[in-house]
């Protein structure tokens, strides 16, 4: 079963080797019914099998230094009397509750709260499953708070701040990997997450690449004496294996891609590293580092008919807007392009990089296959995360208010080379890219037609819903207390539902029945304006839909709806009649509003 963490996205989990690099283990289940354990492979090719047998699930797990163990944390099943009693009693509502994720969401948190973990140890040899003792457990989840007086008690400067997230403590406990939060009073005015190299006694500490905005992935050596990391800029860009040796403080560069590598995992002796390898047209294939020689080769390719499939490359273009805050994407042209002609564009949102262009952010946007139906696409993102200063409504403004300019300049610079037609513009965003597609879309008159993959949520009607803790975030915002009281001028400035008169862009919503309820001020203010817009609800969801069966859906209509506002085109499957039923009667109602 695949790993999918609270909100339906994938995790990508890597493998993890055995001291002598004869065994693999991954963290795996079958079925939903079963609980998630250690499974082991033997590398000469054997069936797998269960490793592990605790009553519970594996949440995470680790070889220990010694190569004889495996320490993991557990989560125990949820005590059954002390859901019923808590239903019971009834639910207090407070800074645990979503109102607008609906009672089932609810009902599936509180029984996560009611879960319990505990620290257990698989011994190899034997296969004895025990609760770890103090030490080890100190072992596996070092105590951050010790990290952290040590750390503030040897702080040379106020640049060398850090509230320490995470640890990660060398196999020969004399160095640890110190991960921070972002330092909201960062000089560059961007969020980066810091990250350093202690020893023990905190005397000793190195930053880990200063020039990057954070660690995207590490590991240790099995002796400890060396650090492994990939830092990345935030551009999207490939990056680079580092190695840091902790005697001498010394970093080299260990391996150089030309290409986007992730997922990385290592053989005991560290000289094969494992990893995914993917670029704008090829989907991720298995591959590995030979660090002796400075190679890498691909081992499988899980995709073999991509080779098969004629794909438009990419060309990356960037800008700088005029709040000085840069964006970057990557322009895939259309199927059969000719230089002069000008296309429609679909612009999806928000990240993009130069791994493979598969559907934008919650991959509900095929790339390609747009492109192959004659659209441009121009895979947008918006950049790297900028500070704002609290409680600074203007400066937060520009979390929305930047990106949609960046897009007006990344539009027109299409149009000026002569690749867009101005007139056939659409936009789509999931999350963050919501967001900033519901502003555009109600600030801007650049689209003409645009898909949300749920709700934008920055409203007064998602305030009402939205439970303590985001009020608390909406403070620090400039949009605290009641909507209709001080905030209110903010909340006309930023909130779609309260610009829905100035939306001339027909509006595709595709909702998780999870998430829906947000979106309801907007879709229902531009249905009483008789604007053109749709939502479609889809059940069993969370915020990433990730049934396969809804996944085609979405992409299907998706299509659908970009052909039939920027080229005038219908499917002409008979099982879609009603649809384009409904939709030409949008573009009547849009025509009749649009007369003097």
């Amino acid at each position: 079963m695949p790993h999918w963490d609270f909100i339906n996205q994938w995790i990508s989990e890597q493998p993890q080797w055995s001291r002598d690099s004869r065994f693999i283990w991954y963290r795996m289940r079958t079925r939903t019914d079963e609980a998630w354990q250690g499974w082991q492979w033997n590398t000469e090719g054997r069936t797998p099998r269960p490793l592990t047998q605790v009553a519970g699930d594996v949440a995470k797990y680790a070889r220990d230094s010694s190569g004889q163990k495996i320490i993991m944390k557990v989560e125990l099943p949820a005590s059954r009397e002390a859901m019923a009693k808590l239903l019971e009693r009834g639910i207090l509502y407070d800074g645990r509750i979503f109102p607008w994720e609906g009672a089932r969401a609810l009902l599936d948190n509180l029984a996560s709260e009611e879960r319990k973990s505990e620290i257990w140890v698989h011994e190899i040899d034997t296969g004895i499953e025990r609760r770890a003792t103090e030490a080890e457990k100190l072992s596996f989840e070092p105590d951050v708070r010790k990290f952290q007086k040590t750390f503030d008690s040897n702080a040379k400067t106020a640049g060398e701040q850090c509230r320490i997230e995470k640890v990660a403590l060398a196999p020969n406990g004399k160095y640890a990997a110190l991960f921070c939060s972002f330092d909201e009073h960062d000089p560059s005015g961007l969020m980066r997450w810091k990250a350093f190299l202690v020893s023990e006694d905190g005397e000793r500490r190195l930053e880990l690449a200063p020039e990057s905005n954070r660690i995207a992935d590490y590991w240790w050596s099995s002796d400890g004496d060396s650090f492994y990391f990939v830092a990345s800029q935030g551009d999207g860009r490939p990056r680079s294996i580092r190695v840091i040796e902790t005697r001498s403080g010394k970093v080299r560069e260990a391996f150089h891609p030309g290409e986007m590598l992730q997922d990385f995992s290592t053989d005991a002796a560290a000289r094969w590293i494992a990893c995914t390898r993917e670029t704008n047209i090829s989907p991720p294939q298995l591959a590995v580092i030979d660090q002796k020689k400075g190679k890498l080769k691909t081992l499988i390719d899980p995709n073999p008919e991509f080779r098969h499939l004629k794909l438009s490359p990419a060309e990356r273009i960037s800008g700088v807007n005029r709040y000085g805050e840069e964006w970057f994407g990557h322009l895939v042209k259309p199927a059969g392009y000719k230089q002069g002609k000008r296309y429609p564009l679909i612009v999806t949102l928000y990240r993009s990089g130069d791994y493979f262009l598969l559907g934008a952010s919650g991959n509900e946007n095929p790339i390609q296959v747009y492109a192959a139906h004659g659209f441009a696409v121009l895979s947008f993102d918006v950049g790297r995360n900028r500070l704002r200063k609290e409680a600074d409504f203007e400066g937060r403004l520009l979390d929305w208010a930047s990106p949609a300019t960046s897009l007006e300049m990344a539009v027109q610079s299409l149009m000026d080379r002569g690749i867009v037609d101005a007139t056939k513009v659409g936009l789509a965003g999931l999350s963050h890219g919501a967001e900033i597609l519901e502003y555009a879309i109600s600030h801007t008159h650049v689209f003409q037609a645009a898909v949300e993959s749920g709700p934008g949520a920055r409203d007064p009607y998602f305030f009402y819903m939205a439970g303590r803790g985001w009020h608390e975030l909406f403070a620090k915002w400039g949009l605290g207390g009641w909507p209709e009281g001080e905030s209110k001028e903010n909340w006309e400035k930023l909130a779609a539902s309260l610009n829905a008169d100035l939306i001339e862009t027909p509006l595709l919503v595709n909702s998780a029945d999870s998430e829906f309820l947000a979106t309801l001020a907007l879709c229902s203010a531009l249905e009483e304006l008789h604007k053109p817009v749709e939502l479609y609800i889809y059940l069993n969801e969370l915020h990433i839909k990730n049934q396969p069966r809804h996944r085609y859906e979405i992409y299907e209509r998706n299509l659908d709806w970009f052909r039939f506002w920027l080229q005038a085109e219908q499917d002409p499957n008979p099982d879609k009649r009603e649809q384009y039923s409904r939709w030409q009667r949008f573009l009547g109602d849009t025509k009749r509003n649009s007369l003097p």
